[in-house]
């Protein structure tokens, strides 16, 4: 029998992490109290009552819990050390117990160090081509390593994409398609799979920590957490107009008062505990920007020339292509009263952000080399999605699965005494779900088997593996809250769906099912940036290609449907928290 009282692999394939919410039929193990360190956010196993904490007020308890996480600590237990330093030993818990893990965790296994962009597509990295964008970290990190020149996000918007990172499957599987869910309760996610195989997990940045993508971090800080971090986010958040969707400037702060510089500071603290623990470790560094609202400290909100930049395409050659919605939107995001100039100062300010977060991620790799952290570690670098940017006359964000809100940057640095090829460049088709098993594989940790993702490995070994896949599929939509325009951050109204939008895409065309403003489709070898739709009415005939697109979505949902409830997903819905 496992430590942990489980007998063997579960109903979802991994060994002692059944959930509470199983699917029909299968056994359940007795509920297993968890307890919340009183003056941290850091979740430790253990007898007692389980109850949840707050320290902003005092340690009062907000009520006990009806829900028991996965079971993540395998062998290991593990505490808050406040004030741990190089070759200082763990300290003692309050709550019982030392921060250890297996003497046989270490040394040979690599850590992980998986750092994101906030809303940056593929186009806006010197890596894929663009010499506007001075991303210099970027550009070593793939000189060094492999960068995927065809990644894409499995949906075009923060919460999904995010939410299918770390639980391996797509938004039509844990359910979370807009901003308004959580993830659901009973999938085990990354984090909790690597503490299964005595990782030590840090997260910090927006890793949204209030949509149920908190677990299985040891140490952990949020933007949402109270402090300079969040004031200074809040500030940031607060800059621009709600009537426009171009606008765009400077901060009234230093780049040490950023938010992503004060985040970066924050993770070298962190670090110092990640030294003193004797385990490998996967650090995950969301950064906030380049998100709107288009605004940075100078000198990054005049670093790129306007001048020098070309205007995004906002028209088609083709008159009547553009679909209906996208007309609506250019009223909600008063792109007409937008000169060319503004346009400019937008892609500039974006691009300048770019340079920034680019700026923190070398920071945390210099801090790991410092530490001598970086001899056996994996550095992977990506964006949860990507930005309209002045593209088809739009901005931030939308419910739709275009190139420019889906193709992302992937770049994967492997350790210096892996024996790879460096400096390639890969062509083929792959999701950001396929970090999920990718990372369990380079950890040595048992993944799941319904996972959708493909394991990346072959690529990083160098060698020339067929495709992984010939089609990519995304989904986002079904939002029923506030359907209204929320800039300067925020969607424009007409972006937002509250149907659910399926998409697939081949290298060819590109296809989405869109009920609530009619479906589109896009031929991608004349039509890259997807301005002429060829479904609008009235238009020809579209190509072969589109109808086995559409067969491929149809047949995909239903793949993911049952999969869904073979596995008897339990949506997290807005508004319910497990522990509160």
């Amino acid at each position: 029998m496992d430590t942990d009282g489980s007998s063997g692999p579960d109903a979802f394939g991994v060994r002692g992490s059944r959930p509470v919410f199983a699917p029909p039929g299968a056994a359940r193990r007795p509920v297993r109290k968890i307890r919340v360190h009183p003056c941290s956010s850091v979740v430790i196993r253990g007898p007692s009552t389980s109850r949840h904490r707050d320290k902003s007020e005092g340690g009062r308890i907000y009520g006990e819990s009806r829900y028991r996480l996965p079971n993540v600590v395998g062998a290991c237990f593990w505490s808050l050390t406040t004030s741990a330093t190089a070759g200082s030993s763990p300290k003692s818990d309050p709550c019982g117990g030392a921060l250890r893990y297996p003497a046989d965790s270490m040394p040979d296994r690599p850590n992980i160090v998986l750092m994101m962009s906030d809303q940056q597509k593929a186009s806006a990295t010197s890596v894929y081509g663009n010499p506007h964008v001075p991303t210099p970290f970027m550009a070593d990190m793939a000189r060094e390593g492999i960068a995927f020149d065809d990644a894409y996000a499995a949906s075009p918007i923060s919460t999904p994409s995010r939410a299918s990172m770390m639980t391996g499957v797509h938004p039509l599987v844990h359910q979370v398609t807009c901003h308004q869910n959580r993830a659901p309760y009973n999938l085990p996610q990354l984090a909790e799979l690597l503490a299964r195989a005595g990782y030590y997990n840090v997260a910090a940045g927006h890793y949204e920590s209030t949509r149920n993508l908190s677990r299985g971090w040891h140490d952990h800080v949020s933007t949402d957490d109270r402090g300079p971090i969040h004031e200074a986010a809040k500030r940031w958040h607060a800059a621009g107009r709600g009537d426009v969707g171009w606008s765009s400037g400077s901060i009234d702060c230093t780049v040490e008062q950023s938010a992503d510089h004060l985040l970066t500071d924050r993770v070298e603290i962190m670090l110092d505990t990640v030294q003193a623990v004797r385990a490998p470790f996967f650090l995950h560094v969301p950064y906030s920007q380049p998100h709107p609202p288009y605004f940075a400290p100078p000198p990054y909100d005049s670093m790129i020339d306007p001048d020098t930049l070309p205007l995004p395409s906002m028209e088609g050659s083709i008159p009547g292509g553009r679909p209906r919605w996208q007309e609506q939107c250019l009223v909600e995001c008063a792109t007409a009263q937008a000169s060319d100039d503004d346009i400019r100062n937008v892609v500039a300010v974006y691009y300048g952000m770019i340079a920034l977060v680019d700026l923190q991620m070398r920071r945390i790799h210099e801090s790991l080399g410092r530490r001598g952290l970086l001899e056996n570690t994996w550095i992977i670098i990506t964006s949860d999605h990507g930005d309209y940017t002045g593209e088809k006359g739009l901005f931030t964000k939308g419910e739709s699965l275009y190139e420019c809100l889906l193709h992302v940057p992937l770049i994967i640095r492997p350790p210096d005494g892996f024996a790879t090829e460096r400096g390639r460049h890969v062509d083929g088709l792959v999701n950001l779900i396929d970090l999920f098993p990718t990372i369990a594989n380079l950890v040595g940790a048992e993944c799941p088997d319904y996972v959708q993702g493909h394991d990346l490995i072959q690529w990083l070994y160098g060698g020339a593996p067929a495709p992984l896949r010939d089609c990519v599929f995304s989904q986002v939509g079904n939002y029923h809250g506030n359907l209204k325009t929320t800039f300067p951050g925020g969607i424009p109204e007409s972006g937002r769906r509250a149907c659910l939008v399926q998409g697939a895409r081949t290298t060819a065309f590109s296809f989405m099912r869109d009920t609530d403003w009619g479906d589109e489709a896009y031929d991608l070898r004349n039509d890259p940036l997807e301005l002429t739709n060829l479904l609008n009415p009235g238009r020809p005939t579209p190509p072969a290609g589109i109808d086995d697109l559409r067969r491929r979505v149809d047949a995909f949902e239903v793949e993911c449907v049952e999969l869904r409830e073979r596995l008897g997903v339990i949506a997290g819905f807005h508004g319910f928290h497990p522990l509160w």
